[in-house]
């Protein structure tokens, strides 16, 4: 009985560590027209984006369309207070050209996600 409540608590140890390495939220969105986000053109439509936390100050949004294709992008945390939210997630874009980049993703507490630019 006692091994069995050794192995039992190690495998609760192991899969709380790994729980509170990577915490994974989602955000849906729908774009009205082509966006680019990192490298990647996401068509107009329906996207998931999945926020990836790691053990660190490291973040990874992976934005995979309904269409298809996705991306991953690396992420800062901010706080952002000039930016007017409600009760859901607003996703602020940049016009870049003719087109739209996503710059960030601002969270109804006024935290949130800044994307890195490609170099």
């Amino acid at each position: 009985m006692k091994i069995l409540t050794t192995i039992f608590g190690a495998a609760l140890l192991l899969g709380g560590i790994l729980n509170a390495q990577t915490i994974t939220d989602r955000v849906n969105v729908r774009f009205s027209t082509p966006v680019v986000v990192g490298d990647t053109k996401m068509p107009a439509g329906d996207c998931e984006i999945q926020v990836v936390r790691g053990g660190s100050d490291t973040l990874v949004l992976v934005v995979r369309s309904q269409a298809g294709p996705y991306t991953s992008v690396l992420a800062t945390r901010l706080t952002d207070t000039t930016t007017e939210v409600s009760d859901h997630a607003v996703v602020v874009l940049d016009r870049v050209g003719d087109g739209y980049r996503l710059d960030r993703i601002v969270l109804p507490d006024h935290s949130g996600f800044q994307l890195q630019l490609p170099e």
